[in-house]
């Protein structure tokens, strides 16, 4: 049985935003040509989303309407008889093709038309209200098809929706949707699919098994970054070396848990690049701090703290230094190495009931480097920043990716951290996604992946993946 196609042809005046929007939506950053200038696309070409075994969305794009004042009057000089309707008047014109090469472009767009079964019509609410956009619309509503006005760059041109909103009313256009190509927020692309349901009403289940899929599609991608994110948390908090007790190898191991560190997340970096369909060449051209699959703001810098608004308040850690320290994970005591002072024995004889390896170790003249609380800090704002840009972010900008601004509430800890680094200190081996855990350990190494995955649910969800 042959799949049962539900076309949309995407239409509108050149370099509105035609294929940003058919970008973002099949999620193919590689999909048409994006230019700063007008008449990028010059032919039509189409890409099918998949509903299920027997139904696909085919969404075809086409060339800009470049003269559509002069395409007007063209269409209606072949009109034979003043009582032939819309469809009458476009296949007279397309009859006569060869009579207009000036008009070649313009005669793709018409055909497409009248090939689909609704059309979306991209306008760029930047612009002001020119009578070639309203010519744009007649020569449209000739084809009688179902029409959705899609609003795009409505951040840039809020001061200008009101006077687009009243113009698309007085032609009875009311089902109009906003979609912003470059700061891109899932709802508004569930209103375009819901917008469809109410002109379609025969495809009112087809489109609403569509709806259904994105939306499972989206809460399992946001929910494996998530996931994503709060293992490195836990393995990076777990990696901890041990050092013998002088300069020169308390230095070496030092850089050795930072590179440790560093790889963790360039990994991590790289699989949230991949889970949302960016790759690392997408994003070396852009302002983002990372270079070569590696934060160029480096993890271990004390400029972190102010990138991310992370205040500290204590002399004796910020003298520490940032980064690599002697974690005494037991008393919650972290110190920078050169700040390790005779007063640290005392603390572990205090807790050698349960921290023997580190008692052993620090009798024996070594000790255990591991991540401070401060660079943990950063790794989560940093990569809560990333995946919050990453949501907001349309497959079609050629903007510079900057990390989200996260306002002070979503900077600060969840009431849990510390325990959870905690948790995490206590088993080095979680480092180690391979190593032979017992059930148990590795059940509760997932529950705290869980834990920290759910209180980043809570704090990203709300910028970009609302469902309802």
């Amino acid at each position: 049985m042959d799949k049962e196609l539900l076309s949309v042809a995407v239409v509108g005046h050149a370099n509105t935003g035609k294929t940003s929007l058919i970008r973002t939506l099949l999620r193919d950053a590689s999909f048409g040509e994006i230019a700063d200038k007008a008449g990028t696309t010059r032919h039509v070409e189409g890409a099918e989303i998949r509903v299920d075994d027997n139904h696909n969305l085919v969404i075809y794009d086409t060339p800009g309407l470049e003269d559509s004042i002069h395409l007007l009057s063209v269409i209606d000089e072949q009109s034979i008889s003043e009582h032939d309707d819309g469809i009458d008047r476009l296949l007279s014109f397309i009859k006569n093709e060869n009579s207009y090469p000036e008009l070649s472009q313009e005669l793709k767009v018409l055909k497409a038309l009248l090939s689909n079964d609704i059309i979306f019509y991209v306008i760029d609410i930047r612009e002001p209200i020119l009578g070639k956009y309203r010519d744009e619309l007649k020569i449209l509503s000739y084809a009688a098809k179902p029409i959705i006005p899609v609003l795009n760059f409505i951040e840039a041109g809020s001061d200008n929706m009101r006077n687009w909103q009243t113009q698309l009313a007085r032609l009875n256009l009311h089902a109009h949707v906003s979609f912003d190509s470059v700061v891109f927020r899932f709802s508004d692309e569930l209103k375009i699919y819901q917008k469809m349901q109410t002109l379609l009403a025969h495809r009112e289940q087809q489109l609403e098994a569509l709806i259904e899929q994105r939306k499972v599609q989206w809460q399992q991608r946001e929910k494996a970054a998530q996931q994503l994110i709060a293992r490195l948390l836990v393995e990076a908090a777990a990696c901890r070396f041990k050092a013998d007790n002088n300069e020169q190898s308390i230095a070496k191991i030092s850089n050795q848990l930072q590179v440790t560190i560093r790889d963790l997340e360039t990994s991590a970096l790289n699989q949230l690049l991949a889970l949302y369909q960016f790759k690392q060449q997408d994003i070396d051209q852009y302002d983002l701090p990372i270079q070569q699959g590696q934060w160029e703001l480096d993890l271990f810098s004390s400029d972190n703290l102010q990138e991310f608004g992370i205040k500290v308040t204590s002399n004796f850690v910020k003298g520490a230094g940032i980064g690599v320290a002697v974690d005494l994970v037991a008393a919650g005591l972290t110190l920078g190495a050169a700040a390790v002072a005779g007063g640290v024995m005392g603390v572990l004889w205090g807790v050698k009931q349960r921290y023997y390896d580190e008692i052993h170790a620090k009798v024996k003249g070594h000790r255990y480097l591991c991540a401070d609380d401060l660079t943990l800090h950063i790794l989560w704002a940093r990569q809560l920043s990333l995946l919050i840009a990453l949501q907001q972010r349309g497959h079609a900008s050629v903007t510079k990716l900057s990390l989200a601004q996260i306002n002070s509430e979503k900077t600060t800890l969840p009431k849990a951290w510390n325990q959870w680094l905690k948790s995490a200190r206590q088993h080095p081996q979680w480092l180690d996604s391979n190593n032979s855990e017992q059930p148990p350990l590795k059940a509760k190494k997932q529950l705290l992946i869980k834990q920290i995955s759910e209180s980043l649910a809570a704090i990203s969800n709300d910028t970009s993946c609302n469902t309802n």
